[in-house]
């Protein structure tokens, strides 16, 4: 085996080493945030229904509004269900957007430190009113 082929298996090797262990720093991040349990308990959980073209949001109480109101620091469970089609739950201030699959609940936990409004917006195309397919997320003091 000559230089060359000595460093080149040099170079595989370290290569397939410096890969897994980077896998390997992943994993426990990559679990954290496709594991909603992860977070603890949530403060209280949402049902969030979407269909073409509108988006309804079930609180705790069983009242309905078209809009997201949550508190300032409160961890939410919003629970996502298509009636329909795919739609994706887009807000792009929070950083997220979540695929909405019909015959599917998606989980994703949401906790906002900074009082507002936000626009939310489906990201994937729906169908004809897909550009009118938004509604606000409040953030109360």
């Amino acid at each position: 085996m000559n230089t060359l082929e000595k460093l080149e298996w040099v170079t595989i090797i370290g290569a397939t080493v410096l890969l897994f262990g980077l896998a390997a720093l992943a994993l426990p991040v990559l679990d954290a945030l496709d594991n909603p349990d992860y977070y603890g308990d949530p403060d209280y959980i949402v049902k969030v229904e979407s269909g073409q073209w509108y988006w309804k949001f079930i609180y705790p109480d069983g009242s309905e509004s078209g809009e997201l109101k949550i508190k300032q620091g409160d961890i939410v469970r919003l629970e996502l269900e298509s009636e329909d089609v795919i739609h994706s739950f887009y807000v792009r201030e929070m950083g997220f957007k979540v695929d909405i699959i019909p015959g599917r609940t998606r989980i994703q936990i949401i906790s906002a430190e900074t009082p507002g409004e936000y626009w939310i917006q489906c990201a994937e195309f729906c169908g004809a009113y897909h550009g009118g397919m938004r509604t606000k997320l409040i953030i109360e003091e």
